[in-house]
This record gives structure tokens, sequence and C-alpha cells, in this order.
């Protein structure tokens, strides 16, 4: 389940924000979006940096049972969708993530 895996990651108390500058796309650390920025932070920390495809496999992981709905319904969860088109094209992004 997506909050067990979330739950065994690096606290975000100190996170403001991950985001994809060349992308313009980023995730606030508000309610709601505290998953994401979790495992967003997760995979900075242990991709250096950088969003790939092996990074974004990893991802879907972490969000385990939402990735069926994300498949489902395109466009419901933006940053699933994101992992799901890194590993299509295979592009690699520089991820960021900004400190409180």
């Amino acid at each position: 389940m997506m909050q067990e895996n979330v739950a065994k990651l690096a606290p975000i108390t100190d996170v403001a924000a991950v985001r994809i500058p060349a992308l313009n796309w980023q995730v606030p650390n508000v309610e709601g979006k505290k998953a994401s920025v979790a495992i967003y932070a997760h995979l900075a920390s242990k991709y250096g940096g950088q969003l790939t495809a092996a990074a974004a496999q990893e991802g879907l992981e972490l969000y385990d049972e939402v990735v069926a709905d994300a498949r489902a319904r395109p466009g419901a969860h933006p940053n699933i969708d994101l992992l799901f088109q890194v590993i299509a094209d295979g592009s690699s992004h520089q991820l960021v993530v900004d400190k409180q």
C-alpha cells in the first residue's frame, strides 16, 4: 500500500517542494501532496537528483495501488503520469528538492 511505503521513507518535514525546473513542474509540501513529495524526494536522494526511467519505475512501485487508478484515468494523477512519461520516452530530468 502506498501509505505504508511512504511511511518507510525519510521524513519530509524540512522539504518545501520538489520540482523539475526544465518542465516547470512542482509539487508543494501541502496536505494532499505529502505522499508525492516524500516519493519524489526519496527518488531525488537515491538517484543523484535525476528522475530517470529506473527512478520512475521505483516511483511507480512506491505509489503501489494508486498506479492502477492513474492508468485508468489519465490526468487524474499527474505526478504518476509524469513517471509513465519518463519511462515511455526514456528521458531524464533534474529533480530538485527545495528545503524550507
